[in-house]
């Protein structure tokens, strides 16, 4: 069945407004979000719901910043950003827990369209983004990417934590892997809300490292091969930085071997059409 065509939404731009007051400007390529269709929830956790708020008029809500920190130095999301958010179908939540304070966007359960989730730590934390891209699909990689936003090293807890809310093949109805189009796929659709979140955080943070969690199957990968392959580790590119580099080593002792730096070690799964990869490459 071919994809449905797609169709524009304003939700992306008051979305946008509103994460501007995270420490996020909305920066030069803000991106139409497609309305797709999601199974479930992406983040496990979910606070209760509160009584709907009317919205606040108001021109440009401004929250205290920190420079340094590029987050919110209050705990607390302002009301007047919640009816925001509230009047294009997303909730923004604060939620603790004893180590942290999260300000969370995400969309109203009876409003749902794949526009992703979007949890930013406030005070103090490294410029780092975690990003899961098919949480639904790559099997692992949601535990994966929120263990290492929740509970990282002390010292190292990232900034930001994005994730898909939708199966990537299930973004229009009757979709197949096959089709030409698959706009719930945020790793592959540059105009999804999820490329406009990375383009904030990307201008924005002052040394922005983004982390992107893939899987794979042994069946595709490992025909014709004679040694085990664990992971690929590549940066969207067929000549690899310095970071890839680094990241590479550690990661084959800590798990065994078979860690390969896309290209060098292994032809396969280097997220060169990776949309976010071509973003921050530009």
């Amino acid at each position: 069945m071919k994809p449905a065509p797609r169709t524009g939404s304003w939700r992306p731009f008051v979305a946008a407004g509103v994460l501007s007051v995270l420490g996020f400007a909305p920066g030069a390529h803000a991106q139409k979000s497609q309305k797709l269709e999601a199974p479930r929830a992406a983040l496990r956790a979910k606070a209760p719901e509160g009584p709907k708020q009317e919205r606040v008029p108001q021109e440009e809500p401004t929250v205290e910043s920190d420079a340094r920190t590029a987050a919110p130095k209050q705990k607390d999301v302002p009301p007047e950003l919640t009816n925001v958010a509230a009047s294009v179908g997303f909730f923004l939540e604060t939620w603790t827990t004893p180590r942290d304070t999260f300000w969370v966007l995400r969309e109203r359960p009876d409003g749902h369209h794949g526009a992703g989730a979007y949890v930013v730590r406030t005070g103090e934390a490294t410029d780092d983004v975690v990003q899961v891209p098919h949480p639904y699909f790559d099997i692992g990689t949601e535990d994966i990417g929120a263990g290492l936003f929740s509970c990282p090293p002390e010292g190292r807890a990232p900034r930001l934590f994005m994730t898909a809310t939708a199966h990537r093949y299930h973004g229009t109805p009757g979709e197949t892997p096959e089709d030409p189009e698959h706009p719930a796929d945020v790793a592959h659709n540059p105009d999804h809300l999820f490329q406009t979140v990375t383009d904030l955080a990307a201008r924005n943070l002052h040394a922005p490292r983004v982390v992107q969690l893939h899987g794979f199957g042994e069946s595709k990968v490992q025909k014709g091969r004679t040694e085990t392959l664990t992971a690929v580790v590549s940066d969207g590119s067929r000549t690899p930085g310095a970071w890839a580099r680094s990241v590479s080593a550690p990661l084959d002792e800590a798990l065994g071997h078979g860690v390969k730096l896309f290209p060098e070690g292994v032809q396969v799964l280097g997220g060169t059409q990776n949309a976010q990869a071509r973003l921050l490459q530009a």
